[in-house]
């Protein structure tokens, strides 16, 4: 019996140490990034997909696609920035459409922009991790999402996180009714 524990505890070991040997062998961070950034994106565009195709909008065939692994984006015209919104604006933008939209609405919008936020600070957080000495300016510009880095010069994991992290509740507060 304690030869059956051992050689599971052994194969839990060999199953570590293949797993996390790419990752402490690789000087180029860009094979743990680029999937990562790849699924969030596509995950933003999955929710952005289902937001168009319930809220009657435009066909999967009108939904403008960037190309790989970039964000799908709509035109004005089912999501509008003014006048009368859409069910697809308030899916978007929360309670309070018209005043939160965006001028290029796209999957970066769902839920008001805040999974894109929440992306950049575990972007953020994870390159912090890699590498404990690197500035937010170093950064590459392909693992954020179009947001502003908040402090460049700050090392990362210690204001930059909590300001990305930041910016996506308040923009989670904007996609909630205020009372």
């Amino acid at each position: 019996m304690d030869i059956r524990k051992i050689a599971v505890v052994g194969g839990f070991a060999v199953a570590a140490a293949l797993t996390s040997a790419p990752l402490a062998s690789a000087d180029d961070l860009s094979i743990i990034f680029t999937p990562l950034v790849d699924s969030e994106i596509s995950t933003l565009n999955a929710i952005f997909v289902t937001e168009v195709a319930l809220s009657g909008g435009p066909a999967s065939g009108e939904i403008i696609t960037n190309g790989a692994n970039t964000f799908d984006t709509t035109t004005l015209l089912y999501a509008p920035d003014s006048g009368n919104p859409t069910l697809l604006d308030y899916e978007l933008y929360g309670f309070n459409p018209i005043s939160n939209a965006s001028s290029f609405p796209g999957a970066y919008d769902v839920f008001n922009g805040a999974l894109a936020e929440f992306d950049d600070a575990y972007n953020v957080e994870l390159y912090s991790l890699a590498n404990p000495d690197a500035v937010v300016s170093s950064i590459p510009a392909g693992d954020l999402f179009g947001s502003v880095a908040p402090n460049l010069g700050d090392v990362l994991g210690v204001n930059a996180v909590a300001d990305f992290f930041a910016n996506g509740l308040n923009d989670l507060l904007g996609y909630l009714p205020t009372f």
